[in-house]
């Protein structure tokens, strides 16, 4: 899972592997070591009416409803957007997105990204 975060928003891009084990395990996490510390950010399935999320301890933790999910299964289907409020009053923009493949060469492994819909095309 890559993470981005500018302002107040959090963009989260999954792979084909973190697809598969949210749908199949409704949950799925990511963890970086940061000295003694660590980053938690973890994207969890449940039977919830509205998108939740909430900062611990250790990171964030969005709880989506599960028939958000379903539909976003779908192969046609690339992302969602949500604005949830802070308890200050601000919001913060959440997309989930599924990660293409890059349209040049990064150097990155990429075996488990999705094919890129522009690939191929002209641009």
């Amino acid at each position: 899972m890559k993470i981005r975060l500018r302002g107040n928003s959090i963009r989260y891009r999954l792979d084909k592997a973190d697809v598969e084990l949210l749908e199949n395990t409704g949950k799925v996490e990511s963890i970086t070591h940061i000295g003694a510390g660590t980053l938690h950010f973890c994207l969890r399935g449940k039977d919830i009416s509205d998108p939740i999320i909430k900062m611990e301890h250790d990171g964030v933790h969005l709880l989506l409803p599960l028939p958000r999910l379903a539909s976003w299964y779908a192969p046609d289907q690339v992302g969602f957007e949500l604005i949830l409020p802070n308890a200050d009053g601000s919001e913060v923009t959440i997309l989930v997105e599924k990660d293409f493949k890059c349209l040049t060469d990064r150097n990155e492994d990429e075996s488990q990204a999705f094919d890129n819909p522009m690939a191929g095309k002209n641009c």
